[in-house]
């Protein structure tokens, strides 16, 4: 999704603060903080929407699942650094409410609180969050269709992020890489001014977190296809809220002109896909109208369209119409 140069970054990042969409406060160490303005919290949440939608309400047989921000360790309240494990813990309720019935996956979304940066570049803006909302899918198949079950996924991951991106050209997936004789992952990767960078891990572990789980449980986890038995095999995908977000606004910044009277006004704009948008639709009425039906129309017309569900920018101010449209 991300097409600006180096240069458009800070541009980026300057419109992004100057409108309160989402300011950086810079923490010691190598991460940050984040403010979020209005328009940057509906951006988070229909992004955040898109994803569950994609992940877990547009597919079958997919149960959503939540665990503490504390790891389940010796050491008291220590945060979680990704969802994997705990998620994978859900594993021995799943398989008993299924019936030991394949295929199917558990999906989870909450807070990480990352130990290293996801990435090798610097100042990246919303990649070094200190406090990060990621959304893991772990499926679980048969040994025999897990190539091709891998195979799907990645493809399916894929089509998703090109769906939403101005130049479905710039998100690509990176060659299959081997880690063992049992796993093997994939990325899917967006061009950011800084380089190209991954924004989703999807990863064939086979078969042996769920021995290893079987093992530490003693519960039975195999499933059956006749008189045979065998364990399950794992496919994870795992994406993080901030990184998305940021693939999305390098993607959707434009700039562009601006006529107004006999002056053309250099403009700068986040051109984001309708269904990320943190608006649908903007009214503007000015304060210098002669009426104050218009005023009253245009109210009328904000709560109407947010009863029915539509976010609603209504602009009204002394400027003029002219001029709230360039702003």
């Amino acid at each position: 999704m991300a097409k600006a140069s180096l240069t458009q970054m800070e541009k980026i990042i300057s419109l992004l603060h100057k409108s309160s969409f989402v300011k950086r406060n810079r923490n010691r160490g190598k991460f940050s903080s984040y403010t979020f303005g209005p328009a940057g919290v509906l951006t988070s949440r229909n992004l955040n929407q898109l994803l569950w939608d994609s992940l877990v309400t547009s597919q079958i047989d997919t149960y959503p699942v939540e665990n503490s921000v504390f790891r389940n360790t010796d050491e008291p309240k220590q945060l979680r650094s990704n969802l994997s494990q705990g998620t994978l813990k859900h594993l021995p309720d799943i398989l008993q409410l299924v019936n030991y019935t394949l295929p199917f996956a558990i999906v989870q979304r909450g807070q990480t609180f990352p130990e290293s940066l996801a990435t090798q570049y610097e100042d990246t803006f919303l990649f070094d969050s200190s406090v990060q909302t990621s959304i893991v899918l772990q499926y679980f198949c048969s040994p025999s269709s897990a190539l091709q079950s891998f195979d799907q996924w990645i493809q399916q991951r894929l089509l998703w992020w090109r769906k939403y991106a101005s130049d479905p050209a710039q998100i690509s997936c990176s060659e299959l890489e081997t880690l063992n004789e049992n796993t093997s992952r994939a990325f899917i990767q967006c061009q950011f001014p800084w380089g190209q960078d991954n924004v989703e891990e999807i990863i064939s572990r086979g078969s042996n977190p769920v021995s290893d789980l079987q093992e530490t449980t003693k519960v039975k986890l195999q499933c059956a296809n006749g008189n045979k038995s065998y364990t399950p095999h794992l496919i994870e995908c795992s994406t993080v809220l901030e990184h998305c977000l940021m693939a999305c606004l390098c993607d959707a910044y434009t700039e562009s002109t601006a006529q107004t009277g006999k002056k053309s006004i250099p403009t700068e704009k986040l051109n984001l896909h309708p269904k990320i948008a943190p608006y649908k639709l903007s009214i503007v009425s000015s304060s210098k109208s002669r009426s104050n039906e218009i005023q009253e129309v245009a109210s009328y017309l904000n709560k109407d369209l947010r009863n029915a569900g539509i976010d609603v920018f209504h602009a009204k101010d002394s400027l003029s119409v002219e001029d709230q449209f360039i702003r």
